[in-house]
């Protein structure tokens, strides 16, 4: 079974991840737009962060799903003190803040032993803090009024469903499954094929961008068809493997459009 437009050596992905990931204090401080992609990469953390503990739990790339593990676990610190140093205005201080308060409870399970206990307990939270996280990528959105921030939003959350959609998959062969995480599982399918159309469809998206969302378009047919295949071993690297490819082409979208925000 391949796909030879989708597979990218795992070190190539990780210094395009950190070149995108690890943006100074002071950019972060210039738009909006950069901002929501930072705030909205949180959210797509709060699942990353699970997906990683249980794909250790099952021995999928364990050694790499730790290393991972660490780093998204360190981002999100690092992440969490820059928004908090540009916020710009009370109420997404507050925001932060609750966010902060749901981490510091969400991050001691996710450090720990993995387990099987520990996995239902980060699921038991997850969505919390995943609805505090994109409650900052809103009010960031809602007072920045440039109609790029939308496109930013939009985009940057792709990433989170790529995320979330493997995360619920990984569970399902953990044997931590329920007729819930299968609802959401659905749900995230529709909200991610709805997101690609959105973007693809609208005036503001440049050709350039449209050309990088054809290329998610391929790679999106080929992970929605991966986590059809259940049972094996070679399925769940397939998963792994299409989500992180997916999650680098969106990275890739998504600072195309804050760049566009600022013009």
């Amino acid at each position: 079974m391949k796909h030879p437009g989708w597979r990218v050596p795992y070190a190539v992905f990780t210094f395009m991840l950190c070149a995108l990931w690890l943006v100074p204090v002071a950019q972060a401080e210039a738009t909006f737009g950069t901002l929501i992609n930072k705030a909205g990469r949180q959210r797509m953390l709060t699942q990353r962060i699970v997906l990683n503990y249980v794909q250790i739990g099952l021995g999928v790339f364990p050694e790499r799903s730790r290393e991972q593990l660490a780093q998204d676990v360190s981002l999100f610190y690092g992440q969490l003190a820059e928004l908090k140093a540009a916020a710009p205005s009370p109420g997404i201080v507050e925001a932060l803040d609750s966010v902060e308060r749901q981490w510091e409870v969400f991050q001691e399970t996710a450090t720990g032993r993995v387990s099987r206990a520990g996995a239902r307990q980060l699921l038991f939270w997850n969505d919390d803090l995943l609805f505090a996280s994109n409650k900052v990528v809103q009010l960031l959105q809602d007072l920045s009024g440039e109609p790029f921030s939308l496109l930013v939003n939009i985009s940057g959350r792709q990433r989170m469903l790529s995320q979330r959609m493997a995360k619920f998959y990984m569970l399902r062969e953990w044997e931590i499954d329920t007729i819930t995480t299968r609802d959401e599982m659905e749900r995230a399918r529709n909200e991610f094929t709805d997101g690609l159309a959105i973007l693809q469809d609208d005036p503001e998206t440049t050709e350039a961008i449209r050309m990088e969302l054809n290329s998610v378009a391929t790679q999106w047919a080929w992970f929605e068809n991966a986590l059809n295949l259940i049972d094996e071993d070679s399925f769940r690297l397939i998963v792994a493997e299409s989500s992180q490819a997916i999650l680098q082409n969106m990275e890739n979208v998504t600072a195309l459009y804050e760049q566009h925000s600022v013009r």
